[in-house]
This record gives C-alpha cells, sequence and structure tokens, in this order.
C-alpha cells in the first residue's frame, strides 16, 4: 500500500500528504485500515474507495468529502471483520441508494449509515471575537431572551468605555439531524423484520459538540421527543441513533494531538434508541451493544459535580462526563492525548 500510495500525486492541502510528509500518525493509521478493509472488499469497491472516496487520483483537495469518506473507512474498519461484511449495499427494493455498511452477528443483520455535518459557518462564529449564543433545543423567545442579555452586556461595556462586539448566535443544527434521518430513512427498508436493525451513525465534533447534538435528540422539540418539531413516521425506519466523535478526529488533526483516527474502538461513542421505529427489535438492539464499544452505563452513572441545578447539569453532562471521569479519574483520552506536563 505505502509503495503504491508513493507514486501518487496529491495537492499540498491533502490530508493524507500533509500526515505523510509531517511524520504524523495519522497516515501510518491510515494505510493500516485502508489495507486491513481490502482484504474484505471487491475490487471495485476498493477502487472507488481508494479513488474517489479517498481522493487518491484527483487534482483538487475536498476537505469536507474528504472527512465524510474518512469517517465511513473508519467504521467499515471497526467492523469488517464481522461475519458477512459489506459496503454499499442496497437494503431498500424501492430505493436505489446503498448505505454504508452491513453486517450480521448471532441472526441479526445491522445496516449502518454514517453521516457527517459540516460545521463551516459554526466555526465562522467560533472563531470570530464576538458574543455567542446557543440554546439547547428550541424555544420560541430566542430573539427576545438574547435581546435583554445583549442590552445589558452592551450597556455594562458602553458604562465602562469597552468597545462592543457583536452577539451571534451559534448555529442550532437539529435540521442537519432531521435530514440524516430522513436520509437514513429511505435507504433502509421500511419492511426490516425484528432480526434487521437500522442505524444511523452520526460523526460529531468535540464533547460540547455531541452535547448539542445529544439535545437534538431530546431537549426542547428534539426528534426523539414528544412534541418533535418534525413528523416522526420521516425516520421511523431508524432502530438506533449513534453519536461518536469521529469528525473530531479526523478534523485538521494535524492541528491535535491525535491517535486512533481510523477506527471506533477509541472514540466516545452514545447509542440511542428510537422510540419511533417501526418494531420493537429488543434482542436485536442489546446484541448491537455487544457489537460495538460504548460509553452509555458509565455516562448514565456519571454524577455532574456541583450544586447547578440538574437541568443545568444536564446540558453539561457529556463534557463533564469526558474530562473528569474518562481522562481525569480513568486515564482515559477518546479525544487527544493527554498533554505532557510543562517543567
Amino acid at each position: 500500500m505505502i509503495e503504491q500510495f508513493n507514486l501518487l500525486k496529491l495537492p499540498v492541502n491533502h490530508y493524507l500528504r500533509i500526515a505523510k510528509e509531517s511524520g504524523n500518525n495519522y497516515f501510518d493509521e491510515f494505510i493500516v485500515s485502508i489495507s486491513k478493509v481490502k482484504n474484505y472488499m471487491s475490487l471495485k469497491d476498493f477502487k472507488i474507495l481508494w479513488n474517489d472516496k479517498m481522493q487518491l487520483s484527483k487534482a483538487k483537495f475536498d476537505e469536507k468529502a474528504f472527512i465524510q469518506s474518512a469517517c465511513e473507512l473508519s467504521v467499515a474498519t471497526y467492523f469488517c471483520e464481522k461475519e458477512d461484511f459489506k459496503v454499499e449495499e442496497k437494503v431498500n427494493p424501492k430505493n436505489k441508494k446503498d448505505i454504508d455498511v452491513q453486517f450480521k452477528s448471532h441472526g441479526f443483520t445491522y445496516n449502518v449509515e454514517v453521516k457527517c455535518a459540516t460545521f463551516e459557518d459554526k466555526e465562522k462564529v467560533q472563531k470570530s471575537d464576538s458574543y455567542k449564543y446557543l440554546s439547547s433545543g428550541r424555544f420560541d423567545n430566542m430573539p427576545g431572551v438574547m435581546g435583554v442579555i445583549s442590552n445589558s452586556i452592551d450597556e455594562g461595556s458602553t458604562n465602562k468605555g469597552e468597545l462592543l462586539k457583536p452577539h451571534l448566535v451559534l448555529k442550532n443544527m437539529d435540521n442537519n439531524l432531521k435530514d440524516f434521518l430522513k436520509s437514513a430513512h429511505q435507504k433502509f427498508n421500511p419492511d426490516s423484520d425484528e432480526n434487521e436493525i437500522n442505524i444511523l451513525l452520526v460523526c460529531c465534533d468535540d464533547p460540547a459538540d455531541m452535547q448539542s447534538w445529544f439535545g437534538y435528540l431530546y431537549a426542547s422539540q428534539g426528534l426523539f421527543t414528544k412534541d418533535s418539531f418534525y413528523s416522526k413516521d420521516k425516520y421511523s425506519n431508524v432502530d438506533i441513533v449513534v453519536l461518536t466523535n469521529l469528525y473530531f478526529k479526523h478534523k485538521t488533526f494535524h492541528n491535535k494531538k491525535i491517535e486512533h483516527s481510523w477506527t471506533l474502538s477509541e472514540t466516545l461513542n452514545l447509542s440511542f434508541i428510537s422510540p419511533y421505529r417501526k418494531r420493537n427489535k429488543k434482542v436485536g438492539i442489546l446484541n448491537f451493544r455487544n457489537e460495538m464499544i460504548n460509553y452509555n452505563d458509565q455516562i448514565a452513572k456519571f454524577e455532574v459535580p456541583g450544586d447547578a441545578p440538574d437541568h443545568v447539569k444536564e446540558i453539561v453532562r457529556i463534557p463533564y462526563f469526558v474530562r473528569e471521569f474518562l481522562e481525569q479519574k480513568q486515564g482515559i483520552y477518546l479525544f487527544e492525548k493527554k498533554k505532557d506536563k510543562t517543567v
């Protein structure tokens, strides 16, 4: 694989060229990943992966498309040794679109669709010198609440003789999740039985971002609540939503201390059962918990420290769980590696 890669002439901003030329472990782990998956794919599917998805025969690098494909490869790497593993499989007779990964376990078939959002607009706001506003879930009076807070801040700044900063809203991406659910729903077989489990895997950014995506499911008007802002029958073919930090593990990897980007074995995986799935599928769903590393039990038992009201603690549960339980107590680093202490 390395010999084949060395013959390539990639754009200077291609992630894999950056990784190889800088000696970053991201490149070595990619070679291990794609070499492993190759053994379980058809030659046709592998050529598509190598040439198109990994953009190894393209003159221009598309970062967004690469991250999506890298996340798909990471998922495929994790599941490729499972029984009857397949990629790009069509499972809905009424839809020609394919899902990313399929495998079997103990008589159950698992269909996995992988999705990555684009965070471009959100990142622009985050990088700006401004006051930033983000709500947990939807509520009707966001502009009014934001107006009261911003007026108070501006008044204080004016009294102190400080320059005023703009007040910007961090984009709520629940519409992205709605679109992901809708797309996966259309790809999955609407007549799947109790032994076929349909999974939407969403690749998220940092712990705070994962908390936001959890909110898109369970906060006010969340998609898994009784007051969902979208029609529930439009995503009833989806049985499970998995949130994972794979986006974080790939996006601008060279600016982070990252390891194990090309698999799900060392990512923060949290799975959530859709209350609006068509069939119960309890046994198959329980079996899936043995097929993928997840931290559902640990985070459910974790108590956010402090005296804040419970509803406030709930909207910071994931970041606190990562920092105080996984990293500080368990020594498990699923985002960036442990930083070396400075002397």
